[in-house]
């Protein structure tokens, strides 16, 4: 096949799924250099979009014309590519849902990666990329840190990061519910947060709670807790960055982080059904990631071995003032 071709590319609806499918975009490439790719998001997530800004191997990011579905206009385009990695219906003109691989245990005989791939109907995934390239990557175009809006109506915005090291002092992230898939056993409770987040308060350590805007708090503190789901998604995503640690499950923000190598901690559990082996297929692939895995649930989980991984990521050095602006927004 010539390689001078159109690729009808990932076209997941979970973020997570996409960050996943990345090394997909390397092995096309690989395989075919002069490939165009069109990196497709449902239009449901397209807030997530920004994360794909230059993409070394994107060439084309479109959203779909439909909340969830493909439209008539995704159609076209996708008729006229010569891979495709889901399927389309050409007498009734539409791009069909992807069909899961071994849906009731995959999880026992493949990570998340090679899942994905194996949706997209790419089974040799492993013997054409290198362990490094099997890494999803993303480009991290803007800064890191918080953004505050000045004036209604005007965009103008203040950095309040520490720009001698460019880190919050003494601050991690906490991303506590992963959405798709839940269950009592995937992210930890309520409590076990609590108990986590009183413990880093006593040490006075800042934490910024990530996530759905309709989360519940995991802490009253008003000095160290700060709930931020209510900021919109790239932002959380830009202050996670400038902690010193962000913590977390399989979710797809964590999954995120891991692709913009952020140092990460990932709470694990085998929450899927009859998941038995391979006990690290949904953790999110980081070369910057650490994991703490816990068999039947994440409340089984030492907070105090969470807490020993975090002090040994946390900064000392001083910088300026930004926590008393910090406290101004987010009290």
């Amino acid at each position: 096949m010539n390689d001078n071709i159109k690729i009808w590319g990932t076209a997941f609806s979970l973020i997570g799924d996409l960050v996943m499918s990345l090394p997909q975009l390397t092995y096309f490439k690989k395989k075919y250099p002069n490939s165009y790719i069109y990196f497709v998001i449902h239009k449901k997530i397209s807030y997530c979009a920004p994360l794909f800004f230059n993409h070394p191997l994107i060439d084309r990011i479109r959203i779909s014309d439909e909340w969830s579905e493909f439209g008539s206009n995704d159609y076209e385009v996708a008729k006229k590519c010569e891979i495709l990695t889901t399927s389309i219906n050409k007498q009734k003109k539409i791009i069909e849902n992807r069909i899961p691989v071994d849906p009731d245990d995959w999880w026992n005989k493949r990570d998340c990666i090679q899942q994905n791939a194996y949706m997209s109907k790419i089974y040799d995934l492993k013997e054409i990329l290198s362990e490094d390239e099997l890494y999803p990557n993303l480009i991290k175009w803007f800064d890191d840190g918080i953004e505050i809006p000045q004036k209604k109506g005007a965009y103008t915005y203040k950095k309040i990061l520490n720009t001698e090291n460019k880190r919050l002092e003494k601050a991690i992230s906490i991303w506590p519910f992963a959405a798709y898939g839940r269950s009592q056993k995937r992210s930890p409770s309520v409590q076990w947060w609590n108990k986590l987040v009183d413990k880093l308060i006593k040490k006075k350590i800042r934490v910024f709670h990530c996530g759905y805007i309709t989360e519940p708090s995991v802490s009253d503190d008003k000095n160290y807790y700060f709930k931020i789901t209510d900021q919109e998604f790239l932002d959380q995503i830009k202050l996670s960055l400038a902690t010193n640690m962000s913590i977390g499950t399989d979710s797809g923000s964590m999954w995120v982080l891991g692709a913009y190598s952020h140092n990460s901690l990932y709470l694990s559990t085998n929450w899927a059904k009859n998941h038995i082996s391979n006990l690290d297929a949904f953790i999110p692939k980081n070369i910057n990631g650490k994991s703490i895995f816990s068999k039947d649930g994440c409340d089984n989980i030492d907070t105090e071995h969470v807490i020993d991984l975090i002090d040994e990521s946390i900064y000392t050095k001083k910088s300026s003032n930004i926590i008393s602006i910090i406290n101004k927004f987010y009290k």
